[in-house]
């Protein structure tokens, strides 16, 4: 995944536009005993304290914590993290939600065009941020979603920043840089909904899904070359050589658009898959399952 360039954490709650200048004080323990804590930013969902931020690679998103007025460092209540996206939730106590404003408007990355304007903080909004285009790869690689590259004009915000559209919709969450200081990537606030959606049945845990395919990512078509017996790819009749033409509906034209599709996967719960076998176009039922992985 994207390489992670941040080391404590300030968490950042907003809602009302007043209320991007409060934050306050958070720390994410290292995964390794004795390693440096992580930073980043957060956002406040709701009235019950839902706290959304990101915790990238190397912080611990169990071990996450606040200072309160006193001085003392508070424990926050993780509830949900995925591991593929980093996207954490934690439960901010009641005592630290007094003054802390709530995000209420939610809009869509999808939406967003390159040269878009957005915001992350609205205090400064001579300061606008420009969006450069919707990333699938990095260093060569595919990444395991989307996500969106964005020009700011004075420097790297903090992971976990919300990124408003010129509605003042939450749109995405600062990630990382893109190996330029005023270039960076964001994660999608689709992410956020489809983890949440998810996790209800899994105790807090997010599991990402399969299907059991295997894509050619070299072809201009997204190609299957291969489908695992007894996956549910293979339940549902797909086969070697057909071509991807949409999933759930979404029109996909290349390898990296089917792996952000399957980022979105719900487990057992039936998609169609439009594909094209030579000739033939065919409409198929796929029923993901998690991932073996994370079993």
């Amino acid at each position: 995944m994207i390489k992670t360039w941040i080391s404590v954490i300030s968490l950042f709650a907003l809602g009302s536009l007043s209320a991007f200048s409060q934050s306050k004080a958070l720390r994410f323990a290292s995964v390794k005993e004795g390693g440096n804590v992580y930073e980043a930013e957060g956002s406040l969902m709701d009235e019950n304290g839902t706290l959304v931020t990101i915790a990238l690679k190397g912080a611990d998103p169990e071990k996450a914590t606040v200072i309160n007025s006193k001085g003392e460092r508070v424990k926050l209540k993780l509830k949900i993290h995925d591991p593929v996206s980093r996207i954490t939730v934690l439960e901010l106590p009641e005592s630290e939600r007094e003054g802390v404003g709530i995000v209420s408007m939610i809009g869509a990355s999808k939406n967003l065009e390159p040269g878009d304007a957005v915001i992350t903080d609205v205090n400064k909004r001579d300061e606008v941020s420009r969006v450069v285009s919707h990333v699938k790869r990095f260093n060569g690689k595919i990444l395991p979603l989307t996500f969106v590259r964005i020009n700011h004009p004075v420097g790297l915000q903090k992971a976990g920043t919300p990124i408003l559209n010129s509605k003042d919709e939450l749109v995405a969450f600062v990630f990382q840089r893109d190996g330029v200081d005023k270039t960076m990537f964001a994660l999608p606030v689709e992410v956020l909904t489809h983890v949440k959606s998810v996790v209800a049945e899994n105790e807090g845990v997010f599991r990402p899904c399969w299907i059991g395919v295997s894509m050619d990512d070299l072809s201009d078509a997204p190609l299957i070359i291969g489908v695992r017996p007894g996956t549910p790819a293979k339940k549902a009749g797909l086969q070697k050589n057909d071509v991807v033409l949409s999933i759930g509906g979404e029109k996909v034209s290349d390898y990296a658009a089917v792996v952000n599709a399957f980022y979105y996967l719900k487990a057992d719960t039936a998609t169609e898959f439009k594909i094209l076998r030579g000739t033939k176009l065919m409409n198929l039922s796929v029923v993901p399952e998690v991932n073996p992985l994370y079993k």
